[in-house]
């Protein structure tokens, strides 16, 4: 006669049927999305369905490695469309990137004030809820100075939920219909060596996360996709059903983010970051479609550029609108990079004039 499972043993098999259930739920999501027509239906898709049922209360629970998988790649397909030619041209407009990035700053500074004025939040966990980094970098630095995380995980999640939602619809439109073509035009990567590059992305990624390397997984997979494509062993993009699944795989594990307590003890944060995301994704847009007009680019590939998502996220949405997605990338690298480098700096300069006028 079989005993009976144990608690832990219950408690195993609830949580794997879980993300088995959310992750089921995000194919679902993606082909009826696909269905309706909605720009990236498998990333789209997975997210709307996902953060409804969290919402809802239902006991979602998204695969903690799927976006790591889904980011690894994503990375070694953009970069094994990298050439000398693309780096060049990252070089000559870097002054132009640092100084979006320092009103990308700017904004996200004003964002902080128009969430104080709308919440009861502190200046500390404002300033660090509305700086365009990621969530996990802007906490941990947050926590060295007793600022409240949950608000801040908050915000940053309707960050690039917002941005992932909007900004397909409005490149999109700035495409003029002619992305398609330019999305199937890469000549696809063979299995075998595809998988191994993912593979070893995989474990390079690995070790450069548990350094807290940002983006660690996208980067290592870039880098290495990059190198084979230089010295000519490989290039191109990903298969297509590994594109579905890692779309998949980020749209569950962002939507997954939005629980039903959201609507109850952090409403009021939820709808005052609303208006402040709404603020400061129209403004980044605004200085993408003056950056393409001053450098003769498509409007299409510098929205993205500019915008402060997710950077996997927004390198996906180029890809597959055939946008430049290695312009989006080093845009999106450069960016991180500097709000990481001056966030704290920043900070300390805000308490100090905060400190005067008080």
């Amino acid at each position: 006669m079989a005993e009976p499972a144990t608690e832990q043993e219950e408690s195993v098999w609830f949580l794997w049927g879980r993300i088995i259930g959310t992750i089921a739920a995000g194919f679902a999501g993606g082909w009826v999305a696909r269905s309706l027509g909605v720009p990236l239906p498998w990333l789209l898709g997975p997210l709307f369905i996902t953060a409804a049922l969290g919402l809802m209360g239902v006991p979602i629970r998204s695969f903690r490695r799927g976006r790591n998988f889904g980011q690894v790649v994503v990375g070694a397909s953009t970069g094994l469309q990298f050439s000398q030619a693309i780096l060049l041209q990252l070089l000559l407009i870097s002054p132009l990137i640092v100084l979006a990035t320092a009103l990308s700053t700017l904004i996200g500074a004003i964002g902080a004030l128009m969430l104080m004025r709308l919440t009861d939040l502190d200046r500390t966990t404002a300033f660090f809820a509305t700086t365009s980094g990621g969530v996990v970098e802007m906490a941990n630095i947050a926590a060295k100075y007793n600022a409240q995380l949950e608000p801040i995980a908050v915000v940053h999640t309707m960050r690039v939920a917002f941005i992932v939602t909007v900004a397909p619809l409005l490149v999109v439109h700035f495409s003029d219909g002619g992305s398609a073509p330019a999305a199937a035009a890469a000549v696809i990567v063979p299995w075998l060596p595809f998988l191994g590059l993912i593979a070893l992305a995989g474990v390079i990624g690995y070790f450069l996360a548990r350094r807290e390397i940002p983006n660690a997984w996208f980067l290592s997979a870039m880098l290495i996709g990059a190198g084979v494509a230089m010295f000519g062993f490989a290039e191109g993009r990903a298969p297509d059903i590994l594109l579905v699944v890692a779309q998949v795989m980020m749209g569950t594990s962002l939507g997954a983010q939005f629980r039903r307590e959201f609507l109850g003890r952090l409403a009021p944060i939820m709808l005052a970051g609303t208006v402040v995301v709404a603020f400061t994704t129209s403004a980044n847009a605004a200085i993408g479609v003056g950056l393409a007009y001053l450098l003769g680019l498509p409007v299409a590939t510098m929205v993205l550029a500019m915008a402060p998502g997710g950077m996997a996220e927004m390198v996906v949405t180029a890809k597959l609108i055939g946008a430049d997605a290695m312009l989006v990338t080093g845009f999106q690298l450069l960016r991180i990079i500097l709000v990481l480098a001056w966030c704290d700096p920043a900070y300390k300069l805000l308490e100090r004039f905060a400190g005067k006028r008080a």
